[in-house]
């Protein structure tokens, strides 16, 4: 990789030529690229994080203020933006999918984004290829896929350093890209990693070449950090200043900052000796960053490859050291500028075998390599998944069920929003973090008081995420209709068919119920009482007694049966 941080012949970006075969291999590569896009972007599983995020701008769009009303450990600045298209939009089934249509734009702009820094900092053929097989990598392919903000965060962080790393330091290019990298932040609280990542590279270089920068230099350098600073302040200001009048600011501090410090978090407790790993890659990366300096001629362009060099190597060594919850999304801002560092190390190589031949390098072999490395990755995305199995149809389900059996005032308990375009009635979401205090007692589960409190009738079906209490409380009151779950209690089967088995079962609020069996109306005595149809019941312990040749029964509420008949059927021929 470090060889890859000098150009092979002249320190200034070269517009290397491309013959037909490597023109071939590269479109063909592009073409093939935008099919499997297009096809996981269909395809590829809804990941948990997407659905939260939708709820949250669905949120926005009636009245609900992020934080206040909807909790959200996200910084705002996608969900504000996703916010007028989910509008646009309307509450449909296929939602997901077409917001992912909107996370190919972005991703565009990135993979250019790393052309042209590879362009401009080493070559174009770098660039180029650069670029390309970024896309192709297997967890940034799938991931980039996907309706996250990770990635505006990531466009906005790489376009910053087209921006900053490509041309003379002026203060109007300082404001602009501080501009971007306030927008990142605005997106993820993750950029202040890129953000120390990017300042201590910055400061390294300087110090290690301060004593050849004439005084003019030096002032140009600090106009210019002092503009990165003003325009990275700008946006996050705004964003404060907007959560400030809208009474949410301590909200806010809560939910992005304090709500995920918890002590023993994740690799804090199961990896505790994780902070050596920071000066250990600080060790390595230091030193070959001084010996790059030194070793190749002094231009603005061998100084910006060593920056590139140590801010994708500071920001993966803090995220590994520091950082509690590692996800695949958390590499997306890294992953081009490993690869663009990756693919110019390889070419410098592979000019550098040119020149121990004594004769360049056959252009169609490098086009081959290429293909072969692009092959790889391709191989490898699709054993992780299939680009062919349709894995979004569970999600979809549970938003045609939700559109059909319940209204829009209708609260639903579900575990991080995946039900979307309904209020939930207890505000965490069921994350990694939420679980860790709840399992730490540092919040209490309130989740059934809560349930009662706003007198929930539907909930997602039953999951290991729910903690225990709340877990046994859903599953005594709330029976399962495909893809939700209804308020309601599940009386199971009478064993004999003979009449004389008696269904005890708990309400926990009151409500109007009613007893199906077999998928009709029951026949038998609820509290002793002959059941002629629906009926309010108090909270408490209740009994049903079915009539001779009834078999399964359950007591659901009236209303959902009112709105689908169905249900009593679906209720009894679920297991």
């Amino acid at each position: 990789m470090i060889a890859g941080l000098r150009s092979p012949h002249k320190d200034v970006p070269r517009a290397d030529g491309a013959g037909t075969f490597e023109t071939a291999v590269f479109w063909s590569a592009l073409v093939v690229q935008v099919a499997v896009r297009v096809l996981y972007l269909l395809h590829h599983h809804v990941d948990t994080d997407e659905p939260q995020h939708l709820h949250v701008a669905w949120g926005w769009t009636h009245g609900l203020v992020q934080y206040r009303d909807v909790f959200d450990n996200h910084a705002p600045l996608f969900h504000l933006m996703a916010a007028p298209l989910v509008r646009a939009l309307g509450e449909r089934a296929d939602i997901l999918v077409i917001l992912r249509e909107w996370m190919m734009p972005l991703t565009l702009l990135s993979l250019v984004a790393t052309y042209i820094l590879g362009r401009a900092l080493w070559s174009e053929r770098v660039g180029r290829w650069a670029a390309l097989v970024a896309g192709f990598g297997p967890t940034f392919l799938l991931t980039s896929t996907e309706f996250r903000a990770d990635i505006l965060w990531m466009a906005t962080w790489l376009w910053a350093l087209v921006v900053m790393l490509g041309g003379r330091p002026t203060g109007r290019r300082g404001l602009l890209a501080g501009l971007l990298l306030g927008a990142a932040l605005a997106t993820s609280l993750k950029s202040v990693l890129l953000l120390l990542s990017l300042a201590s590279a910055g400061a390294f270089v300087l110090a290690v070449e301060r004593g050849s920068l004439a005084n003019a230099a030096r002032l140009q350098l600090r106009r210019f950090a002092a503009a990165v600073a003003a325009g990275t302040i700008a946006i996050p200001a705004a964003v404060v200043g907007l959560f400030w009048r809208l009474r949410a600011l301590p909200a806010m501090a809560y939910c992005t900052v304090q709500h995920n410090i918890v002590p023993g978090l994740g690799l804090w407790q199961r990896a505790p000796y994780r902070p050596l790993l920071f000066p250990l890659a600080l060790s390595v990366m230091l030193p070959s960053a001084k010996a790059l300096l030194g070793w190749q001629p002094a231009s603005p362009a061998s100084t910006r490859r060593v920056v590139v060099f140590l801010t994708a190597g500071m920001y993966l060594a803090l995220l590994e050291a520091f950082w509690p919850l590692i996800t695949r999304e958390d590499f997306l801002p890294s992953t081009p500028l490993c690869v663009l560092l990756m693919v110019a190390a390889a070419y410098a190589l592979w000019t550098a075998l040119g020149r121990i031949r004594r004769r360049a390098m056959p252009r169609w072999a490098w086009a081959g390599f290429m293909a072969l490395v692009m092959a790889a990755e391709l191989a490898l995305v699709t054993d992780t998944e299939s680009a062919w199995r349709d894995a979004t149809r569970t999600e979809g389900r549970l938003l045609q069920t939700v559109l059909r059996a319940t209204r829009p005032a209708d609260p639903i308990l579900d575990l991080k929003g995946e039900t979307v375009f309904r209020p939930r009635p207890y505000y965490f979401v069921l994350e990694g973090v939420t679980k860790t205090r709840l399992a730490l007692h540092l919040l209490p589960d309130r989740i059934a008081a809560d349930v009662i409190r706003s007198r929930t009738h539907y909930a997602v079906p039953d999951s290991p995420y729910f903690p225990p209490a709340a877990r046994q409380y859903l599953n005594r009151h709330f029976v399962t209709f495909g893809a939700l779950r209804v308020l309601g209690t599940d009386l199971g089967v009478d064993p004999c068919g003979d009449g004389n088995h008696r269904h005890a079962f708990d309400v926990s609020y009151p409500e109007r119920f009613a007893i199906v069996v077999d998928g009709r109306a029951a026949r038998g005595n609820l509290d002793d009482v002959p059941y002629r149809g629906p009926r309010w019941l108090a909270p408490g312990v209740h009994q049903y007694v079915p009539a001779p040749g009834e078999r399964h029964s359950a007591a659901i509420w009236s209303d959902a049966l009112a709105r689908d008949p169905e249900i009593g059927a679906r209720v009894a021929a679920s297991p």
